[in-house]
């Protein structure tokens, strides 16, 4: 039987990137944890692991090189191999390990795509820590395995038939390739964004970061006229932060966004990026990177790979309107942008280069946002670690868990360009801003704010 090979997906495009342009390059793994309540039985996991490589063809990626091509085909078995035990006395000793671990990447060439330890803290509790190649898996596709993997543990440690199984990966690769081999779809693509970036938003968009004025570097930058133009710190290393969203705050976004038919992602988007410019004196727009996940069918939501598509989404603000008319205006856009996402986000780079002549290295993206919405199961906990090295300044996911409607903001943020304190003051800020449009969605923004 031969084995189809298929190139990369618009997803990991964006990873390779990262590869090739020392501005991108970083670890690209993502390392995570998963604790469940009461522990677990490492025999039984181990078992429920081998069922993971079985159930979810991305672990079974291969890389191969072709001439100057990369392609990919998923191999008919594969099994975790030995996983080590480690135990920390202390949590500084744990850290040290995750920093140290994060730094050599899975080598997916290798057909190695996920790697596991047992863990056991300082306080005794039990851990399975993860490091899973990025070019395999998203953070949506982690959320997907974890609760299969978990869901596969229970079964067999209570005697029980198995769960169906997650979808393919295989069929989104194929349904990826053949969209890459249309050019009539992919110059549909092409004259949206054209049209999006250069005709229908005419100013060029603004550069407008978390910490505001608060940063020498940037206040420099703005001095000198260059306020389209952030400074960006080649490999900076970066560390983590998360913060929760209370249930009643969720669930009152919820309710004003069921009665507006506006989803969640896009309404968090958008006050995230107001919450931006009320930092950088009301800027009237900016382009941060949105990632959205365009996957349409039940299946392609199902399947565990990495799958989400990032773009570069003019958020504009007039500030003489209100809340809900800046919103339905961002909203009807938004609609017609998810429309276009299989586009490469690098024929959108080429696009902006000749245009507002910027390269990789004077980007104009300000943050990354992600909304990714998790159903963990009942005494399942997940943690996302930082990725060590980025790019942008500020990479900020928001993970709601559908079950409690408590949002985890998780944050990875350049440790030379925003402080602790800053990302502090803005999480409250943002938070604020959700709180009063919310209470007075029809008066102008001018009034709130």
């Amino acid at each position: 039987m031969e084995i189809k090979r298929y190139p990369y997906n618009y997803a990991q495009d964006i990873v390779d990137l990262q590869t090739k342009y020392a501005l991108f390059k970083r670890v690209l793994n993502i390392l995570f944890s998963v604790q469940l309540e009461g522990g677990f039985d490492p025999a039984t996991m181990t078992r429920a692991l081998e069922k993971l490589y079985e159930r979810n063809d991305c672990l079974r990626l291969t890389f191969v090189k072709e001439g100057k091509r990369v392609l990919q085909y998923v191999a008919p078995e594969r099994k975790p191999g030995n996983i080590p035990t480690r135990r920390f006395s202390t949590t500084k000793e744990q850290d040290a390990f995750l920093k140290r671990w994060r730094r050599s990447a899975t080598n997916v060439f290798k057909g190695n795509t996920l790697e596991t330890v047992f863990v056991t803290d300082s306080s005794g509790r039990q851990h399975l820590f993860c490091k899973i190649s990025h070019m395999v898996a998203d953070s949506y596709g982690v959320g997907v395995l974890v609760n299969d993997l978990v869901a596969v543990y229970r079964a067999l440690a209570e005697g029980r038939e198995l769960p169906p199984a997650p979808g393919s990966f295989e069929t989104v690769l194929a349904k990826d390739a053949e969209y890459k081999a249309n050019p009539d779809l992919v110059e549909k693509d092409k004259a949206f964004f054209e049209e999006y970036y250069f005709k229908r938003h005419t100013e060029r968009p603004l550069y407008c970061g978390i910490h505001g004025d608060e940063n020498d570097r940037w206040l420099r930058q703005k001095r000198k006229g260059n306020a389209s133009l952030p400074f960006l710190l080649v490999r900076c290393d970066t560390e983590g932060y998360q913060f929760i969203i209370p249930a009643a705050v969720t669930r009152a976004c919820m309710a004003w966004c069921e009665g507006k038919h506006i989803s969640l992602n896009t309404f968090f988007f958008y006050t995230y990026a107001l919450a931006a410019s009320l930092k950088n004196d009301k800027a009237p727009n900016q382009l941060p990177l949105c990632l959205l996940n365009c996957r349409g069918t039940l299946a392609e939501r199902k399947a565990a790979g990495n799958k989400v598509q990032s773009m570069s989404v003019y958020t504009s603000f007039d500030y003489a309107k209100s809340f809900e008319e800046n919103m339905a205006l961002f909203y009807d856009e938004q609609n017609e942008l998810f429309r276009h996402t299989h586009l490469s986000y690098l024929e959108v780079e080429a696009m902006q280069h000749r245009e507002w002549k910027h390269s990789l290295l004077s980007q104009f993206v300000n943050f990354a946002f992600s909304y990714i919405p998790v159903s963990m199961a009942k005494g399942v906990s997940m943690r996302v670690y930082s990725n060590g090295k980025g790019a942008l300044p500020v990479y900020v996911a928001l993970m709601h868990n559908v079950d409690s409607d408590e949002i985890s903001v998780i944050y990875d943020i350049q440790v030379l360009t925003v402080t602790p304190r800053q990302l502090v003051d803005f999480q409250c800020l943002f938070v604020s801003v959700i709180e009063k449009v919310l209470s007075a969605p029809d008066a102008p923004l001018n009034e709130l704010f």
